[in-house]
Protein backbone atom coordinates (compact mmCIF):
# COMPACT_ATOMS: atom_id res chain seq x y z
CA UNK A 1 0.00 0.00 0.00
CA UNK A 2 1.27 3.40 -1.16
CA UNK A 3 -0.06 6.80 -0.22
CA UNK A 4 -0.81 8.47 -3.27
CA UNK A 5 0.67 11.81 -4.00
CA UNK A 6 -0.98 14.61 -5.07
CA UNK A 7 -0.92 15.57 -8.83
CA UNK A 8 0.67 19.04 -9.07
CA UNK A 9 -1.09 19.07 -12.72
CA UNK A 10 -4.36 19.02 -10.87
CA UNK A 11 -6.18 22.42 -10.64
CA UNK A 12 -7.31 22.95 -7.06
CA UNK A 13 -10.90 22.97 -6.04
CA UNK A 14 -12.14 26.90 -6.24
CA UNK A 15 -14.76 27.32 -3.95
CA UNK A 16 -18.40 28.18 -5.75
CA UNK A 17 -19.18 31.72 -5.48
CA UNK A 18 -22.42 32.82 -3.04
CA UNK A 19 -25.62 33.00 -4.98
CA UNK A 20 -26.11 36.61 -5.99
CA UNK A 21 -29.86 35.94 -4.87
CA UNK A 22 -28.81 35.67 -1.00
CA UNK A 23 -26.42 39.45 -1.15
CA UNK A 24 -29.76 40.67 -3.03
CA UNK A 25 -31.63 39.44 -0.50
CA UNK A 26 -29.21 40.79 2.45
CA UNK A 27 -28.94 43.85 0.74
CA UNK A 28 -32.32 45.12 0.20
CA UNK A 29 -33.80 44.98 3.52
CA UNK A 30 -30.65 47.26 4.72
CA UNK A 31 -30.70 49.84 1.91
CA UNK A 32 -34.57 50.31 2.32
CA UNK A 33 -33.58 50.69 5.90
CA UNK A 34 -30.88 53.11 5.26
CA UNK A 35 -32.70 55.14 2.77
CA UNK A 36 -35.80 55.12 5.46
CA UNK A 37 -33.62 56.47 8.71
CA UNK A 38 -32.02 59.11 5.77
CA UNK A 39 -35.55 60.70 4.54
CA UNK A 40 -36.53 60.62 8.46
CA UNK A 41 -33.51 62.47 8.95
CA UNK A 42 -34.03 65.43 6.73
CA UNK A 43 -38.11 65.60 7.30
CA UNK A 44 -37.82 66.00 10.69
CA UNK A 45 -37.94 69.73 11.15
CA UNK A 46 -38.07 71.41 14.55
CA UNK A 47 -41.67 72.61 13.46
CA UNK A 48 -42.66 68.88 12.76
CA UNK A 49 -41.46 68.19 16.09
CA UNK A 50 -43.36 71.35 18.17
CA UNK A 51 -46.15 69.68 16.59
CA UNK A 52 -45.86 66.41 18.00
CA UNK A 53 -45.63 67.54 21.19
CA UNK A 54 -47.67 69.87 21.18
CA UNK A 55 -50.62 67.09 19.85
CA UNK A 56 -48.67 64.40 22.78
CA UNK A 57 -50.09 67.35 25.27
CA UNK A 58 -53.60 67.59 24.46
CA UNK A 59 -53.56 63.76 24.18
CA UNK A 60 -52.90 63.46 27.57
CA UNK A 61 -54.41 66.42 29.04
CA UNK A 62 -57.80 64.69 27.63
CA UNK A 63 -56.97 61.40 28.95
CA UNK A 64 -55.83 62.76 32.40
CA UNK A 65 -59.37 64.61 32.54
CA UNK A 66 -61.34 62.33 31.62
CA UNK A 67 -60.01 59.29 34.11
CA UNK A 68 -60.06 59.93 37.99
CA UNK A 69 -57.31 61.01 39.55
CA UNK A 70 -54.80 58.37 41.52
CA UNK A 71 -53.61 58.64 45.28
CA UNK A 72 -49.89 59.84 45.19
CA UNK A 73 -49.43 60.40 41.80
CA UNK A 74 -49.09 64.27 40.35
CA UNK A 75 -52.27 65.66 38.38
CA UNK A 76 -51.13 68.08 35.41
CA UNK A 77 -54.23 69.00 34.14
CA UNK A 78 -57.81 69.41 36.17
CA UNK A 79 -60.31 70.87 34.27
CA UNK A 80 -61.46 69.99 30.32
CA UNK A 81 -61.14 74.18 30.07
CA UNK A 82 -57.57 73.66 29.87
CA UNK A 83 -57.38 71.10 26.94
CA UNK A 84 -59.70 73.30 25.01
CA UNK A 85 -56.84 75.93 26.03
CA UNK A 86 -54.21 73.83 24.49
CA UNK A 87 -56.43 72.46 21.11
CA UNK A 88 -57.02 76.42 20.66
CA UNK A 89 -53.47 77.77 21.13
CA UNK A 90 -52.16 74.66 18.79
CA UNK A 91 -54.78 75.81 15.85
CA UNK A 92 -53.70 79.36 16.28
CA UNK A 93 -50.32 78.73 16.29
CA UNK A 94 -50.30 76.03 13.32
CA UNK A 95 -53.48 76.37 11.61
CA UNK A 96 -55.08 73.07 11.54
CA UNK A 97 -56.23 70.87 14.10
CA UNK A 98 -54.37 68.72 16.67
Amino acid sequence: MSEATPNPSATPETPTPKPRLVRWLIGLPVLFFALLMALGYFLNTPETEARWVARETIRLCWKEVQKPPKEGKPVHFTEAGECQKLEFDFKTQFGENP
